[in-house]
């Protein structure tokens, strides 16, 4: 029996550096939505890593279908199954704000964790919850801005600042800081009980003259991201950068534009076509540190 990489595009870049098998996925989607999902064949596989990658325009829950179809098949036919979903969905909804709801992020991993036997994702939203705590199998948080933070190395770093834009995130700039040592500047975030509102508390730290770098784990609406660029714009910054590693639509890309950043850094953890740094080659030397 032999080791596949099973999926799309990713999971043949990933075969090539492993030098695993490659298997590839073929897809059919029905007149009503139905999605099915079929493996071009089916041998008798010893271990079998599932990686796909949400396309642009695909429905979350679409992807998360396949997803499970996949690995469920895949289970039957091998000795041992690593799921790799580079973006875990439903990670925000970590806990019961109000009376009713599930916990989501919990019941996703309950789901997957039947097929596989391990499961490796990058840079969930860890804030309330780690990964750990929702599985029973081994997990795994592959986080990349370490990597991405080469993307500034002709920065000057003593003329650099890393923004992080609320204390949750503080843990993404000690990251980037890891091979990009800099001066860094965490906002502090407040929420109106009553209407929702989000309000950003300010010091008076001094950005005159600064490259600011603002350093998120996904970029959504792009909302929050452009309210830190004008404030730290307002501040005298000499230039704004952003480095995010989840991109989830077009209109946020168009949004943190308006500020003409100078640089802007993204992965390819779902499709697009701004992604600089490919998530391929950090998943490699993951796998092949911790697992093979």
């Amino acid at each position: 029996m032999k080791d596949f990489v099973v999926g799309d595009n990713l999971a043949f870049e990933l075969s090539k550096l492993l030098g695993f098998d490659y298997l590839k996925v073929e897809e059919r989607i029905f007149s009503d939505g139905e999605v099915l999902p079929k493996l071009e064949k089916e041998p008798k596989i010893n271990q079998a890593i599932l990686i796909y990658q949400k396309k642009q325009l695909e429905n979350i829950n679409s992807y998360l279908i396949k997803y499970l179809f996949l690995s469920k098949k895949l289970k039957e036919i091998s000795q041992k199954v690593i799921g790799v979903m580079p973006y875990y969905p439903y990670a925000r909804q970590d806990a019961v704000f109000l009376e009713g709801e599930p916990v989501s992020s919990l019941y996703l991993a309950q789901i997957l964790e039947k097929s596989l036997d391990i499961f490796i994702t990058c840079n969930p939203h860890e804030h309330r919850q780690k990964l750990s705590n929702l599985f029973t199998i081994p997990a795994y948080n592959v986080s990349l801005f370490k990597e991405m933070s080469e993307f500034f190395n002709d920065f000057d770093l003593k003329k650099t600042v890393l923004v992080a834009p609320d204390r949750e995130a503080k843990t993404f700039i000690d990251e980037f800081s890891q091979n990009f040592s800099s001066e860094k500047y965490v906002f502090l975030k407040q929420r109106n009980a009553q209407t929702g509102e989000i309000e950003f508390l300010e010091s008076d730290f001094d950005f005159r003259d600064k490259e600011a770098i603002i350093v998120d784990d996904v970029l959504s609406t792009g909302k929050t991201l452009l309210e830190i660029a004008q404030k730290v714009k307002n501040k005298g910054t000499k230039s704004i950068s952003f480095a995010f590693v989840h991109f989830l639509n077009e209109s946020a890309m168009d949004l943190i534009k308006s500020v003409s950043p100078k640089k802007i850094i993204t992965t390819n953890t779902l499709e697009n076509r701004y992604f600089k740094l490919n998530i391929v080659k950090p998943l490699t030397n993951f796998l092949k540190e911790n697992i093979f």
